[in-house]
């Protein structure tokens, strides 16, 4: 292939990830009608077809609901900064999303409304009457019913990480979309998703009630005895279809390092918009144990878009040396940056 074959190449498979991520973000219908006119070259449509393949294999969660994580999250940043971003997503992006990054180059940066450069997300952290602690993303929605007979939180939408008071005479309730995690002194992790519950215990027992089930009857109110569809232990996690399903659900163990990626959430994250290369590594610096140093000047000002983890610094250096075509070199703890030659 030629040098402007290539460059002709390349360029053609840059629009077509661009194409790719924009649907998956949604087109409007006169974007949906312009990239049906741009699939009709044999070319393009070749293209298309080429990154969505990579976009479907890379992207693909390794864990449950991790791509349903990702999409809340973005759905967020995307209300709150009240705009649409256009996306250019290369194969070696795609494959940061697997590692929990996700980040973008803005072609047309349109703000319709002043953002922030950056923004650090922190998880909620609240502590509640009885010295129980929940920790959740941003966007998860609960309400804390306590009473004399019982602790019980209703999660409404997302998940979270509860770190149980002891209290035998007060059994402490999770209710997600119909499943009760019970436990009296221990920490576990409830997810609620479309069709499923997952719930991830780190330490202690928890039990898992079904009071619509066949497994499970309905009982009366306040504080039912009733049997539970599954008992589970630190380092297991058991996962309720909320749809009919054949047989009981069934309790797995969970390894060390998947149960800190799936509380991944706790670390701090950060949210930049056509940030300068400087003014993210004065953030990414305030969180890594690592110092990086920026020892090119030309690179000082180029703009960076991303949502990705603060504490990260393989991931970060990765993702420039993916993304950006900036070199990272480590020399003990400091990492140097410079563009690629």
């Amino acid at each position: 292939m030629t040098r402007l074959a290539k460059a002709v190449s390349d360029d053609l498979e840059e629009i077509a990830a661009t194409w790719v991520a924009r649907r998956d973000a949604g087109l409007t219908p006169r974007e949906a009608a312009e990239l049906a006119s741009w699939q009709a070259e044999p070319a393009h449509a070749a293209a298309f077809a080429g990154q969505e393949a990579v976009w479907s294999a890379l992207a693909r969660p390794r864990r449950l609901g991790a791509g349903e994580d990702l999409k809340s999250e973005i759905g967020v940043l995307v209300k709150r900064r009240r705009r649409r971003r256009a996306a250019k997503i290369v194969s070696g992006s795609a494959a940061l999303l697997l590692l929990g990054v996700f980040w973008w180059s803005s072609s047309r940066p349109v703000p319709v409304t002043p953002a922030p450069r950056s923004v650090v997300l922190l998880a909620r952290h609240e502590t509640l009457p009885d010295g129980s602690v929940i920790e959740a993303p941003a966007d998860t929605v609960f309400t804390v019913d306590f009473s004399d007979a019982f602790r019980r939180v209703h999660l409404g939408r997302g998940e979270a990480l509860f770190t149980v008071a002891k209290n035998k005479a007060r059994p402490f309730i999770v209710d997600a979309g119909g499943v009760e995690v019970r436990a009296v002194g221990t920490a576990f992790s409830v997810a609620l998703r479309a069709a499923q519950v997952a719930v991830l215990v780190t330490e202690g027992r928890v039990s898992v009630d079904q009071p619509g089930s066949a497994n499970a009857p309905s009982a009366t109110p306040g504080l039912p005895a009733r049997p539970a569809i599954a008992f589970v232990d630190a380092g297991q996690q058991v996962v309720v279809n909320l749809v009919a399903t054949a047989g009981a659900p069934t309790v797995a163990p969970v390894a060390t390092a998947e149960v800190a990626e799936r509380l991944a959430w706790r670390n701090p994250r950060v949210e930049f918009s056509g940030a300068t290369l400087r003014e993210v590594v004065e953030v990414i610096n305030r969180y890594s144990d690592a110092r990086f140093v920026i020892v090119d000047p030309s690179i000082e000002g180029q703009s960076l878009s991303g949502l990705f983890r603060a504490d990260d610094t393989e991931l970060f250096q990765q993702a420039l040396q993916t993304s950006f075509g900036i070199e990272a070199e480590r020399q003990g703890k400091q990492i140097l940056l410079h563009r690629k030659k």
